[in-house]
């Protein structure tokens, strides 16, 4: 009896923890944090005028967060009203719950630019000025809040702090750019300290952590102002370095990986490269594998997809070999912009021409099947990152949410 009961309450607590479910999008750039939704079913087409508009919402302030999507809730991040805000949406578009978590980021480029990550029953915000806190998911009550600059000695980027929060296993992980704090690891519950990368002081770029897993040895691969990094996920400590895609502007996008080989591009004509990783010891070596001037990307991202990359490559888009480098074609579609990958299909986004195309993930051609424009008059460019989520297009520009059906 006792046994059935305590089985009964682990189920329970179990079924607290797990909020997330597999048709959400949590965190920025997906499940997986790699641009793919697992979703199918989806349109393979649009009409002229896009796929059907089921709502638009507004009150997502200023600023350039992505949507997420976990069971009834969308959250972003905005500046309103002075204060930099988690900002929560119903499924059908109606105003949810809206509270203050960071300073307000003023000047050029106003606003939050990083996106809420949802696990656990908690949502974690990363602002602009350093400011990291969990809170609960529902409620939005703050759990804990911790500034990163105060309490790692981390330096605020020109462009400021952008990163959105990795969550792995009980840490959150996030990039201060301080002295031995390049990148920390906090008790997601607590935000108390779990490690430091000690003998890593790189300053932070832009660029949002990812893990993965070497040869049974995980790490968190970071893009910093000075090179493409990896630490071990347990400790902290430095494990390999790879400088070639590292830009003196600004390096944003996310590196993405598959087997031992991890890839990482940026923009202002610096382009990137692969590094193969082998494990030996403890100790790692990268060694590249190829190196790449045609994915120029700003930060708009890219996605693997069967062994080849696609992504924004200066003013349009291009694919590449994975395995090879070798580049299989460049286009123009709609502009240098966001994409995102789910059942077959590129979604494509427009930073100035404000379109969302629709492009085949094929190596062969470019293949741009359907396209629409946003129905906005806002004039700032649109560099919040799509979601896809229960076979629902979510987009964020500017001060509006739109939702689109694009289930078949």
């Amino acid at each position: 009896m006792n046994q059935r009961i305590f089985a009964a309450a682990v189920a329970a607590f179990l079924l607290l923890e797990a909020t997330v479910s597999a048709a959400d999008w949590p965190q920025f750039r997906g499940p997986a944090r790699d641009g793919q939704s697992p979703e199918t079913g989806l349109l393979k087409s649009w009409p002229a005028d896009g796929p059907k508009l089921l709502w638009t919402a507004t009150g997502c302030g200023q600023g350039y967060s992505s949507p997420v999507i976990v069971g009834d809730t969308v959250y972003t991040l905005g500046d309103v009203e002075g204060k930099g805000c988690l900002i929560t949406f119903t499924l059908d578009g109606k105003p949810g719950k809206t509270v203050p978590v960071c300073k307000a980021n003023s000047g050029e480029f106003a606003g939050p630019h990083s996106t809420p990550t949802v696990e656990g029953g908690m949502v974690y915000c990363f602002g602009p000025q350093g400011d990291l806190e969990g809170l609960n998911a529902k409620t939005l009550e703050k759990v804990w809040a911790v500034n990163v600059c105060e309490k790692f000695q981390g330096k605020v980027p020109g462009w400021r702090y952008s990163e959105s929060p990795l969550v792995d296993g009980d840490h959150v992980i996030c990039s201060p750019g301080g002295p031995d704090a390049a990148l920390v690891a906090l008790n997601r519950k607590t935000g108390e300290t779990v490690w430091t990368s000690k003998g890593l002081s790189d300053p932070a770029a832009y660029a949002s952590t990812v893990k993965m897993t070497v040869d049974k040895l995980p790490m968190i691969v970071a893009q910093t102002a000075k090179s493409l990094v990896g630490v071990n996920a347990a400790t902290g400590a430095p494990l390999w370095h790879y400088k070639r895609p590292a830009n003196g502007t600004a390096n944003a996008p996310s590196p993405v990986f598959s087997g031992n080989q991890v890839f990482e591009a940026t923009g202002y004509g610096k382009g990137g490269g692969a590094v193969d990783l082998t494990v030996s010891g403890g100790a790692v070596t990268a060694t590249q594998a190829w190196e790449t001037k045609d994915m120029d990307c700003h930060h708009g991202g890219y996605v693997l997809v069967n062994g080849h990359l696609y992504g924004n490559n200066g003013g349009g888009w291009t694919c590449l070999d994975f395995k090879t480098g070798e580049t299989k074609w460049k286009a123009g579609g709609v502009g240098k912009g966001c994409v995102i990958y789910a059942d077959g299909m590129l979604y494509t986004q427009g930073e100035s021409s404000h379109e969302i195309g629709l492009v085949k993930a094929a190596p062969d051609a470019f293949t741009l099947v359907s396209k629409f424009k946003l129905p906005s008059a806002e004039k700032t460019s649109l560099w919040a990152h799509p979601a896809i989520a229960n076979g629902r297009l979510y987009i964020r520009y500017g001060d509006s949410l739109y939702c689109y059906d694009i289930k078949q």
